[in-house]
């Protein structure tokens, strides 16, 4: 997670108002015992409404890809002042989009070439059909001559997908105005810095941070130079040729670094030193997060990076809204990817460590922890994140989102309300016969056709007191017929008595009372006729050690 100031590194643009936050859930005078909900109450996650792009759509964006690549190629070569030399650009190739890897220029040729009255002619109406179905690199080998550019080589290899390339074709060509700004910013500042010895030559290694579209800032990783002191400066044409080099590498994903290779030679007759860019080519972090971490958000992200790209933001937004599961994931991910633990701590010292679990076990404890929060905190909480992972949060924001998590933190020891418990029952419905036990979706169903409640073994009731605890995980579900959760009801309404005084360790105890006496009917079909009499004995045994146990915590 970044802070940043004003303007700093960042991901996709931001347009949208900030609600103000409501008052958080309190405790409530007394909580009924599980509700029974229809079977056709199964949740509100809904699925990004943006999923479904039609033929038509892709096509086109596949088109603009092209156009978008080769735009770039030509903004490199546009540099390249010799005959008889080549550019070598490398791609990966994937749904018709190309993301540039690296690009190398050749040794210069021994004349001069005039302007190129065509870049690659017929190319351009080629590729987009070339690359439609391929997947993998895609090494493109130009050649300049006197008078234009030609395609010399195209060639192919089967390496394992770099990160920050992208698999969602995209209809908007051309870089933004910030983006622009930013390249050419960083170039000034790199060109500034740079000297040659009079008469002699130099290499410079220069490194520029990238973050999906936004050019951060550079440093000068290496110089050499030979021929006395340094000290003539680049020629003016330094800048736009560093610019070009790096504006085709902003349409990848992520953070990463590009390192660019420049060479430098100064004749004593001129009073600039010639500089140029040989080669540029993307470094990669190596990520922290489990693999499967780091496909899923990179998968996820790049959906987001493309809706806001083409402007549909408002699905986006409605999207994390509405769905937990999205929400959860998308923070979770990043969260484990942009290395802002650190960051969340200071903030929210208490939820920082349960989601430094990562992975599908902090999504999952997430998300039930946000079907807590109310409509208006969620979507307050969805359009912060995203502002601190896209431009950064002002001062402002970041006192916004402080008082946020502060609320947040709250929630941990407050107990459910009426609507939270309402909407952690209908995900635990949905989720237990749709995702955990699809199995049993055919086979606890009752007699007027109705799939079994499903029961919190840890009860909703006591969910504040185990806060590291996913209250609608697997383990702490069971599908039982109605008649059995009704004699379980009665296990946790007689236990309410202590409800003033009982610990997470007494909550345990029943629930293992629990287990003893009705764990015969869990996930299992009830034979209505057969066990009537077995289920009352099994409710009057376990009202028996409740109150027991009762007592004692009175005392």
């Amino acid at each position: 997670m970044r802070w940043g100031t004003a303007r700093p590194a960042g991901w996709i643009c931001l347009l949208a108002l900030l609600l103000q936050a409501c008052a958080t859930t309190g405790a409530m005078d007394g909580i009924e015992p599980e509700e029974d909900l229809p079977t056709e109450e199964t949740g509100r996650d809904l699925n990004p409404p943006w999923e479904a792009r039609n033929e038509e759509t892709d096509e086109e964006a596949r088109r603009a890809e092209a156009t978008e690549a080769l735009s770039g190629m030509r903004g490199v070569a546009s540099h390249v002042e010799e005959a008889d030399v080549e550019l070598v650009f490398r791609f990966w190739a994937q749904n018709g989009v190309l993301s540039l890897l690296s690009w190398k220029r050749g040794a210069g040729g021994a004349h001069l070439a005039k302007k190129a009255d065509s870049f690659a002619p017929g190319f351009e109406d080629h590729l987009p059909t070339y690359v439609r179905a391929r997947i993998g690199e895609l090494v493109l080998t130009l050649h300049r001559q006197r008078s234009t550019w030609s395609l010399r080589s195209l060639t192919t290899s089967e390496n394992s997908k770099p990160l920050e390339a992208r698999t969602l074709p995209m209809r908007r060509t051309g870089v933004t105005a910030d983006t622009l700004a930013q390249a050419h910013a960083v170039a000034t500042q790199v060109s500034r810095g740079l000297r040659v010895p009079d008469g002699g030559n130099a290499t410079a290694w220069v490194e520029v941070r990238l973050d999906d579209d936004r050019v951060l800032d550079a440093t000068t990783a290496r110089y050499d130079s030979h021929g006395g002191p340094p000290v003539r400066e680049p020629s003016p044409e330094l800048v736009a040729q560093l610019t070009q080099g790096i504006l085709p590498f902003t349409q990848g994903i992520g953070p990463r670094t590009l390192r660019l290779r420049l060479e430098a030679e100064h004749r004593r007759t001129e009073q600039h030193a010639h500089w140029r860019v040989m080669e540029a080519g993307t470094l990669r972090p190596a990520p922290e997060a489990s693999p499967d971490l780091v496909a899923e958000h990179y998968a996820l992200y790049e959906r987001i990076l493309r809706e806001w790209r083409e402007e549909t933001q408002d699905a986006f937004v409605q999207a994390g809204v509405t769905s937990t599961e999205f929400l959860a994931t998308w923070f979770i991910s990043s969260l484990a990817l942009r290395g802002g633990l650190a960051l969340f701590e200071a903030v929210a010292p208490r939820l920082a460590p349960i989601l430094a679990r990562g992975g599908s076990e902090a999504v999952a404890w997430f998300r039930y922890f946000l079907a807590r929060v109310r409509p208006a905190e969620r979507e307050q909480f969805h359009l912060l994140w995203t502002k601190a992972q896209t431009r950064g949060l002002s001062v402002a924001e970041k006192e916004q989102f402080r008082k946020l998590m502060a609320r947040f933190e709250k929630l941990l020891d407050a107990r459910l309300d009426r609507d939270a418990s309402n909407e952690l029952r209908r995900m635990a419905q949905k989720d237990f016969y749709g995702k955990l036990h699809t199995n049993l979706a055919k086979l606890l169903i009752d007699d007027d056709g109705f799939l079994y409640p499903v029961h919190h073994r840890l009860p909703l009731e006591y969910a504040h007191l185990f806060h590291r605890l996913n209250i609608n995980a697997r383990e702490n579900l069971w599908g039982v017929h109605k008649l059995v959760h009704e004699g379980i009801n009665n296990i946790w309404t007689s236990f309410r008595r202590a409800k003033g005084k009982a610990t997470e360790e007494d909550v345990r105890k029943v629930a293992a009372i629990v287990d003893r006496h009705f764990g015969r009917w869990v996930n299992q079909r009830y034979d209505v006729g057969r066990s009537a009499s077995a289920l009352a004995k099994a409710e009057a045994d376990a009202l028996e050690e409740v109150k027991l146990l009762v007592n004692l915590i009175l005392k």
